[in-house]
């Protein structure tokens, strides 16, 4: 039972996650249209718009990672890993994952440090702090975590 409603909350976390992404480059790709249509033919060039789509770009490829994860799609040397004992392979990937998750936590928590440490601290052009940009470290590292659970669960699941 516990299982099912974490892959319901992975369905919900899967959608939300795609329509963010699908958003943000979406914001993205009309703040690039805008200042070049105002440099170009207004000359009339933006202040902000170059630093939101930087920031925009950095938070998509923070959640592009957490689909990379989800997706098993990261590079990876499968090589050496096929070429194991069954036994050892499934030894293997469980450090690996295990290795994620001591990852994922260090993002959330030196990525809520940066975030608190930069709520006081605004953009240069743009109306909010850095806090925001921020924040989607321990956010990503957080639903890299979950995904990772969940790796490790379909791990001991497909063994038995």
């Amino acid at each position: 039972m516990g299982n099912v409603m974490l892959y319901k909350c992975k369905g919900i976390l899967d959608k939300m996650v795609d329509v963010l992404v699908v958003f943000l480059f979406l914001i993205i790709f009309a703040s690039v249209l805008l200042q070049i249509f105002l440099r170009y033919l207004l000359n009339f060039p933006l202040t902000w718009s170059e630093e939101l789509s930087r920031y925009l770009f950095i938070m998509v490829c923070f959640l592009g990672w957490t689909l990379a994860t989800r997706n098993k799609s990261h590079i990876k040397v499968n090589l050496i890993l096929d070429a194991l004992p069954q036994k050892i392979r499934f030894t293997v990937k469980i450090f690996i994952q295990m290795l994620v998750l001591v990852f994922a936590v260090a993002l959330i928590y030196l990525g809520s440090r940066m975030t608190y440490k930069s709520i006081d601290v605004p953009s240069i052009t743009l109306f909010f702090s850095f806090a925001y940009i921020y924040a989607f470290i321990p956010i990503s590292g957080a639903i890299i975590f979950f995904y990772s659970i969940l790796e490790t669960i379909d791990l001991f699941r497909s063994r038995s």
